[in-house]
């Protein structure tokens, strides 16, 4: 364990932390707050690291590979790890009554680990970022503008609807290069070859169609994740991540209840990962989004006891950039994010958006802000603005449409204003036949390509995220702040939505 001390009273400090994976938090809040933890188990499987979660104390923050402490005049001290490939980097920053206590724990072969002193907080958190992602042989190809099924159709989506979404993009002239299918297309996780009833057709069907029409065919898949349902928990049981007493680990809560998750130290299971990447390569799809990738890194019994949880998984994603080969696009999401870089395109850096602003059911009286909203994308997204020389940031979709949405105008201003200061990545899911002309003059700025933008400051905000950026300011109180509505964005020329 790596250990310092900071001189400085605790109450002068804020500091930036950086969740575990996709969906987990990003914030930067005064060091003296309580960093929340879900009072459920399985979210925090679900949404963290169990092997290091939150800590749910006052004035004690973890985060993962980086951690950041602030001073009011912007100087303050910086943590970083030289390589992640093989080693998680669990940082803890302890707040005592006239110092702070920070500690970096390495779970994995030993790495490089700095903390310095600075006297410019985001310069030097930029600067150690960029020194990982090229370490580490970071991609970071052209952003792709991406319509995806998930937002609207969610499992329900059909291979007619796929195509009429295709049909009308091109009538009406919108700039999506890709048309990606989501969760739904399939029976069971695991049995991916496996048509669901309702679907109306095969996977391997849409991309010589969407072709005609001018877009690259995207699919989902969750590569690790396997159904107590399916075939493959049936015949291959061996190939499991298993708990202490020997039986396939359930963890989780998605789709009906547990599952269970690939034993990526496997020899078999690599093939069958391997071999998945070359089927779905083989129908036609170059755009591949793989999903809950954190199932790899569970607390568990692995074949190959010598195997860390974090090499493991980078076994299990190099199994799969295999299959799919180099020149695949490979969008990761609810994935470990530094231990991805170099093996994937672009990486989800926060949890996924949803047609409403927040749950505070959830995300208040749950402890748990991993879940789908505007607010908590927002929030996560942009406290991660560095990382974009790691992959190329995926903030999630734009939300254009009026129609099945709780979002008002100024929330959807508000997201429009994440994605051009997050660059990145431009994504979309509402059904283009709800889009009236003011919701597709909407959707043409979201998909308009930007470079990545840098905060301001993060001395000051108007919520418990980075939000003062060069471009504009982001307000993510439920009050006005700043002049700007509750839950809304002003640019630095001044246009704003009320």
């Amino acid at each position: 364990m790596n250990k310092w001390t900071v001189n400085e009273a605790p109450q002068d400090l804020r500091v930036l932390i950086s969740g575990f994976q996709s969906w987990s938090e990003a914030e930067l809040r005064p060091l003296t707050d309580v960093q929340a933890v879900p009072g459920q188990h399985w979210r925090v499987e679900q949404g963290h690291d169990p092997g290091f979660p939150p800590s749910g104390e006052a004035g004690v923050w973890r985060s993962h590979t980086v951690l950041a402490l602030v001073r009011a005049d912007g100087s303050g001290w910086v943590g970083s790890v030289g390589d992640a490939t093989r080693t998680f980097a669990q940082w803890e920053a302890r707040a005592g009554t006239e110092a702070v206590t920070v500690t970096c724990t390495l779970e994995g072969p030993d790495v490089p680990v700095t903390w310095e002193e600075t006297g410019d907080v985001i310069a030097t958190l930029e600067a150690r970022a960029a020194d990982l992602g090229v370490a580490m042989g970071a991609r970071t190809p052209a952003p792709l503008r991406v319509w995806c099924s998930w937002y609207s159709y969610y499992r329900d989506v059909t291979l007619d609807a796929m195509l009429d979404n295709a049909r009308l993009a091109s009538e009406h002239g919108l700039d999506f290069d890709v048309f990606q299918l989501d969760d739904g297309f399939q029976t069971f996780l695991g049995d991916w070859e496996d048509p669901s009833a309702h679907f109306g057709g095969h996977a391997r069907e849409l991309p010589a169609r969407l072709a005609e029409l001018g877009f690259t065919a995207g699919l989902w898949l969750a590569p690790f994740l396997v159904q107590p349902q399916s075939r493959l928990f049936r015949d291959h049981p061996e190939w499991l991540l298993r708990g202490e007493d020997g039986q396939p680990l359930a963890f989780g809560n998605n789709w009906g209840g547990p599952y269970h998750a690939l034993d990526t130290t496997h020899p078999g299971a690599l093939d069958w990962i391997r071999e998945l990447g070359r089927t779905v390569r083989g129908w036609g799809y170059t755009y591949l989004k793989i999903d809950f990738l954190y199932g790899a890194t569970q607390p568990g019994v692995r074949h190959d006891p010598t195997v860390g949880r974090a090499e493991a998984y980078r076994m299990g994603l190099q199994a799969f950039r295999d299959g799919v080969g180099d020149d695949a696009f490979i969008l990761a999401c609810g994935a470990p994010l530094a231990q991805s870089i170099g093996l994937v395109d672009a990486m989800r850096t926060g949890p996924d958006v949803a047609p409403l602003w927040d749950e505070d059911s959830r995300r208040v009286w749950l402890g748990d802000a991993t879940g789908p909203s505007a607010r908590n994308a927002l929030h996560t997204a942009l406290s991660r603005w560095y990382q974009h020389a790691w992959y190329q940031p995926d903030p999630d979709v734009a939300i254009c449409r009026r129609e099945l949405s709780l979002l008002n105008a100024t929330e959807r201003d508000a997201i429009a204003g994440m994605l051009d200061v997050i660059g990145g990545l431009r994504a979309s899911s509402d059904p283009i036949s709800l889009l009236d002309e003011e919701g597709r003059a909407l959707l043409r700025q979201c998909l308009t390509v930007s470079t990545p933008d840098r905060p301001v400051t993060l001395a000051a905000s108007h919520g418990d995220a980075v939000t003062h950026f060069t471009r504009g300011t982001f307000n993510l109180t439920d009050r006005a702040e700043g002049g700007i509505p509750a839950h809304g964005y002003r640019s630095a020329q001044g246009k704003e939505q009320a």
